[in-house]
């Protein structure tokens, strides 16, 4: 897979001048940024670029925005247009002290599916070099014609931590899945009518690296 690698210029220069308290639960605000993003695959081409990172202003979360994530089945559709995908890889400087992991994702987007006709987003994550991975997903089931905004809580137990010291890369493979029970009904996963994007939202959890 080509990767696409986006220097961020991040505007956290005009906000570094003004001392930010530690956020409870949390490690400084103004040490937690983006360093790289790289990203490739069938949902994210990447000219022109069509995904963009977005890190909250209070690094508590993190949204992922699509231009062109779209899958679609029906008569004369191909197969491979049933299944999108996008490998993202991202690399955060976090301060000494503290690991990251993801608490919950967020789905949102336009979903146009006929009865019989099922739709999924998935996102597997997991840290460069570990081999533990976290599964996020939701699914809709047609008849369905809509905007939706879904939300996947993950388990405490089942989450992958970033490793202390350390500031490694951390994997998100997304993808948007369509299969159907009838071969005559057509379905459509795709950019959100509002604003025009297909958007994932990760929210943190913090927690201190143990001595």
């Amino acid at each position: 897979m080509v990767l696409f690698n986006i220097l961020l210029l991040m505007s956290l220069l005009a906000c570094a001048v003004y001392a930010a308290p530690t956020q409870a639960g949390g490690p400084d605000v103004n040490e937690v940024y983006f360093k790289s993003i790289n990203y490739g695959g069938s949902g994210c081409p990447i000219s022109p670029p069509t995904a963009n990172v977005i890190l909250a202003d209070d690094k508590q979360s993190f949204t992922v925005i699509f231009d062109q994530f779209t899958a679609r089945i029906g008569p004369g559709v191909s197969v491979v247009e049933t299944r999108k995908n996008c490998q993202l890889n991202i690399q955060m400087h976090i301060p000494g002290g503290w690991q990251y992991s993801i608490a919950s994702a967020d789905f949102r987007g336009w979903a146009a599916l006929d009865k019989g006709v099922t739709g999924r987003q998935q996102s597997i994550y997991y840290f460069q070099g570990d081999d533990h991975t976290t599964i996020t997903q939701a699914t809709l089931r047609g008849p369905a014609q809509k905007n939706y905004n879904l939300r996947d809580q993950i388990a405490l137990e089942s989450t992958s931590w970033s490793p202390c010291g350390e500031d490694r890369p951390m994997n998100i493979n997304t993808a948007i899945f369509l299969s159907s029970t009838n071969p005559k009904s057509s379905g459509q996963l795709t950019t959100d009518s509002i604003d025009g994007k297909v958007v994932q939202k990760y929210q943190f959890q913090w927690k201190k690296c143990k001595k």
